[in-house]
């Protein structure tokens, strides 16, 4: 069943998540030609959820909900008892769609009754009734005029949003990036929701890289919103592109050489991802070295792309269980729609980062905010011996370091 809702009720930051449960259980009741309902406790319970079993707290957060309604006159309350049975006027959430041209525009969200469903049961300790709301006042942004057509020309719209996840925080009360990423990935497991996060940035008419928008909806569209998304990085955003997995490389590369010539510090979590990169990267290279090696070829450029890892020995913590540590990259030219950088670690593997193409694109900027005051990069003679797994390093002096020679 579809649930027809008004977008100035499900967005009115007056009322809390539980009014707008409530209120989407009277809108599921609201069907026959009457204006007043028999109403308890239980029968809000069964329409949310379609079950009858119901907690202390679902009894006391549902009454709340429904005396919200009542006081700001959303609802009104014909007969009651202690019993918490109602008869209620609920003629006001009405939704007039014939309305008159001279009135206020109506605007409507519309839900299923299984979706409403499937999020008031979910295996999950975080609040039900904050994610529904959640939910559907991210469903209230999807765009009705983008349009895509598939490969036999039909016409598809009202699928696909991308506002930013504060401004659907700004609907609904979120105001925390942790909330949204968690309330995000549940919908997205639990396939109510796909959302698309490109693999490119675009560079503004400032020079900054910036990421594209995240494009999501529910996810049933998945193939409609891919399609979508990936005709914007296609045909509509010209040559201004950068790959995303280039440009983190390039900066975690750029962050190790910071390390090693001016003894920059970094955060433990940034200094594992650091580590972890350059580590794996030179056991690549070794590896295609060795290959060479036995073809009888001389293997001089991937020797060349292997670099000292000793400044990380100071560093306890990553020889500690370190292939179990996960990391995120704070990339500080990322502008993400969800309000943080997606990270390297949920979007990438260490693999895809090194098969990414680095020849041909344009040369990095080489400072550093992290280095200020310095212009160049260099790396002093350096020779080490294989310790805690690390690599022997070809004895060299490279006084500028050109990124795309490593690679």
């Amino acid at each position: 069943m579809d649930i027809f809702l008004d977008s100035k009720i499900i967005t009115n930051k007056e009322l809390s998540s539980d009014a707008i449960a409530v209120y989407i259980a009277l809108r599921m009741m609201q069907n026959l030609k009457t204006n007043k309902y028999y109403v308890n406790i239980k029968l809000l319970t069964f329409c949310l959820t379609d079950d009858i079993i119901i907690s202390r707290k679902y009894v006391e957060r549902l009454s709340k909900g429904l005396n919200e309604l009542v006081v700001n006159d959303y609802v009104k309350i014909v007969v009651n008892n202690n019993e918490k049975d109602y008869i209620l006027d609920i003629s006001n959430l009405i939704i007039d769609t014939h309305h008159n041209e001279n009135d206020d525009k109506l605007f409507f969200t519309i839900v299923t009754s299984e979706e409403v469903h499937k999020i008031m049961n979910l295996n999950s300790r975080l609040d039900k009734f904050s994610i529904l709301r959640y939910f559907i006042s991210m469903l209230s942004t999807i765009n009705y005029n983008a349009t895509y057509y598939d490969v036999m020309g039909k016409e598809y719209n009202n699928f696909v949003g991308f506002m930013t996840n504060d401004y659907i925080g700004s609907l609904c009360g979120v105001t925390s990036y942790t909330t949204y990423d968690k309330y995000n990935h549940l919908l997205e497991d639990n396939e109510l929701i796909y959302v698309f996060r490109h693999s490119m940035m675009v560079r503004n008419e400032k020079g900054k890289l910036k990421n594209l928008p995240n494009h999501y909806g529910r996810f049933k569209d998945k193939e409609l919103i891919i399609g979508y998304s990936v005709n914007r990085e296609n045909f509509e955003l010209g040559e201004d592109f950068v790959d995303k997995r280039a440009n983190e490389s390039r900066s975690l590369m750029q962050k190790y050489y910071c390390m090693v010539k001016y003894g920059t510090e970094y955060s433990e979590k940034e200094t594992k991802c650091i580590y972890r990169y350059v580590h794996y990267r030179n056991q690549q290279n070794l590896k295609k070295y060795e290959q060479e090696i036995e073809k009888g070829y001389s293997g001089e450029s991937l020797i060349n792309k292997i670099v000292p890892e000793d400044v990380f020995y100071k560093y306890d913590y990553l020889f500690e269980n370190s292939s179990s540590d996960s990391c995120k990259i704070d990339n500080t030219i990322s502008d993400d729609n969800w309000g943080e950088p997606n990270s390297m670690e949920q979007n990438f593997s260490i693999d895809e980062i090194l098969d990414m193409p680095t020849e041909g694109e344009d040369q990095m900027n080489l400072t550093n905010s992290d280095c200020v005051g310095q212009s160049d990069l260099c790396i002093n003679d350096t020779h080490g011996e294989d310790n805690h797994g690390l690599f022997a390093v070809r004895e060299r002096n490279l006084d500028i370091i050109d990124l795309d020679e490593l690679y």
